[in-house]
Parts: structure tokens; C-alpha cells; sequence
């Protein structure tokens, strides 16, 4: 039998507080967001807080906002990464999904948005960053290689 570990995964946490200076967007910087070691949130139904055991980003359109929700979000990308300690997916057997959902006061904001985005969790640390820019990298490494193969070739 394993000893129970009470340290925390590491995340991220980071959410849109200005639409001029979204510094949790993606491509994501670390240098302006530095991980949460031993990242600790509160679970559904109880208080106080306890070690997370997902790290978890949410981002999407805004659609509407409600009950004193910042409207200026309306129609803007919104991004939002944390640490949580239920799965919140646990109904989809899945680790992420995508459609329309309601964030209703959600790390303190008040009020509610409807987003039509995308919602993951990951379970080691630091895996709520963002895979874009590395995509697109590997992207471009991809092309060079192929630009450079099909010019030496001929």
C-alpha cells in the first residue's frame, strides 16, 4: 500500500480580469503566471481547502452575461485556469469537452457568463498551460524541414 501524499498537484491559476491585458490567454506565458505549487481548492460541498488533485482550464466566447456579471466580457474570449480537487467531469468519462456552459460564481465573480468553449483537466503539474504555441512550433520546425529537404533535392 502507497502512503498517501497530502502535497497538491501544481497548476496554474490565472483568469481574464482585463480585455487590454489578458495575461492568461493563450499562447500562455509562465513567466507572468508562475505555478501554484501544492495548488489547494475547496471541494464541492465543504469547506475549507485541501490539496487539488486537477489542474483545470476553461476558455470560450463569451454569449451572454447575467445578475451583475462585467458585460464588457460579452462576445470577448475568456480564459480561466485553477486548480480544483473533483473531477468535474466525471459524468462525461472524460478528461475534456467542448460546448456551451454557465460559470455562475465562479472565483467570486459576480453574476454568471455563458461560454461556448472548452473545458479540460489534467492530473500532473503544470498541464494547464497552453499547448498552442508548441503546436504551432512543431508546426513550423515540420516545414523548414521539409522546405530545406525539397530544396537540397533539387
Amino acid at each position: 500500500m502507497r502512503p498517501v501524499s497530502n502535497q497538491g498537484i501544481a497548476c496554474y491559476k490565472c483568469m481574464t480580469t482585463s480585455l487590454d491585458n489578458d495575461t492568461c490567454r493563450d499562447p500562455f506565458s509562465s513567466l507572468i503566471n508562475p505555478v501554484h505549487l501544492n495548488c489547494q481548492a475547496t471541494p464541492l460541498g465543504k469547506n475549507g481547502t485541501f490539496s487539488a488533485r486537477f489542474c483545470a482550464k476553461i476558455s470560450g466566447r463569451v454569449t451572454s452575461v447575467d445578475g451583475g456579471a462585467n458585460a464588457s466580457y460579452l462576445n470577448s474570449i475568456f480564459y480561466y485556469r485553477t486548480c480544483i480537487v473533483d473531477n468535474i467531469m466525471e459524468s462525461t468519462k472524460s478528461m475534456e469537452t467542448s460546448g456551451s456552459f454557465r460559470l455562475k460564481g465562479f472565483a467570486g465573480m459576480p453574476g454568471s457568463i455563458r461560454l461556448q468553449g472548452y473545458i479540460s483537466l489534467c492530473t500532473f503539474d503544470g498541464c494547464n498551460r497552453s499547448c498552442t504555441l508548441y503546436s504551432s512550433l512543431l508546426i513550423i520546425i515540420i516545414e523548414l524541414l521539409l522546405t530545406i529537404i525539397y530544396v537540397s533535392c533539387f
